[in-house]
């Protein structure tokens, strides 16, 4: 190649502008920016209940870093094997027994569904936990850690876990003709 073109080629090169480095990047989507909007949410979510929302003012916290704190030390808890019946009777009996009490007082049918999908799921889960436990305790260290997880998962209100797997369950339970109603006899 003669000189000249290479010096052609040099120079329309330094002429052009860069390409930019990298794909284009999106605009950014409203997302959390920051703790105190995690917080919020969170606090959001948990405001019917109405002794967290009493812990959380006596400590001059924000409920969404009490609720955050609380799963936090669970989970820490169940990690090094310490408190696993604690852990499990607070966050798996007493909160869902509570909130199971405020929707028979309140009369709500779509948090009834919740809470008795709940407690049916709880059951299942109590019955094979033996079962799962010595199946996967060697293997899996963190055993009770995603236990409570999924307890956890099953009733956030966000999530609502529980009627995900009841529906699912009966609908399998539908198909298998498990559930339904047995013909009566006329005489």
């Amino acid at each position: 190649m003669s000189e000249e073109k290479v010096q052609q080629i040099d120079q329309s090169i330094e002429n052009k502008p860069a390409p930019p480095s990298g794909p284009k990047k999106p605009e950014k989507e409203p997302q959390l920016d920051n703790l105190d909007e995690i917080f919020k949410r969170i606090s959001d979510d948990f405001s019917d209940v109405a002794p967290l929302q009493q812990i959380a003012h006596k400590f001059n916290v924000n409920p969404g870093q009490l609720v955050l704190g609380i799963i936090f030390v669970a989970f820490t808890l169940t990690i090094f094997g310490a408190g696993n019946l604690l852990v499990k009777i607070l966050i798996g009996i007493l909160y869902p027994a509570y909130m199971s009490v405020q929707c028979v007082k309140q009369k709500d049918d779509a948090k009834s569904k919740m809470w008795l999908s709940y407690w049916v799921i709880y059951l299942l889960m109590f019955l094979l936990d033996r079962v799962m436990w010595f199946a996967f305790h060697d293997l899996l260290q963190l055993y009770f850690p995603i236990k409570n997880m999924t307890l956890i998962w099953m009733y956030y209100p966000k999530t609502r876990g529980a009627i995900i797997i009841f529906d699912k369950l009966v609908l399998q339970l539908n198909q298998l003709g498990l559930l339904e109603k047995p013909k009566q006899k006329h005489e």
